[in-house]
């Protein structure tokens, strides 16, 4: 948990450091490129020593879910580079991610959530809604 605690946190702190120093607009694509790729480097040890064999499903999951989150990074590059603070742009890009699993977990997966869960969701809702609009 530490190091993908640590390492989720690498990224959005990297492009704070492009946006700040003016170098966001030059060289995006190759951070997030690179900070992917990166990712991918780190995970073949792990699975190698696990003796894991991805299936050609789980490939085109991976695939998807990898295209999904280098779009959402790439946004939020994009926000920072046109003077969005980071003090709002990192909440609701983190916030509303959470608040979308949420919500799917409890639609599509019929998870059961208590009501100190629903109000926390709902919380979290409404930060969501006072960050995005100062």
């Amino acid at each position: 948990m530490l190091v993908a605690f640590i390492c989720n946190g690498m990224g959005p702190f990297g492009l704070k450091v492009l946006a700040e120093n003016n170098l966001s607009d030059a060289f995006h694509y190759q951070f997030i490129a690179g900070y992917y790729f990166c990712g991918f480097l780190l995970t073949i040890p792990v699975v190698m020593a696990a003796g894991i064999r991805p299936t050609r499903k789980e490939f085109l999951i991976a695939a998807t879910m990898g295209a999904c989150s280098f779009a959402g990074t790439l946004f939020t590059a994009f926000a920072l580079e046109r003077g969005a603070p980071g003090e709002i742009v990192f909440p609701i890009t983190t916030g509303g991610s959470l608040i979308v699993v949420a919500i799917a977990g409890i639609l599509l997966f019929k998870e059961k959530v208590a009501w100190q869960g629903a109000v926390g969701i709902l919380i979290g809702i409404l930060a969501l809604v006072l960050l995005s609009t100062t």
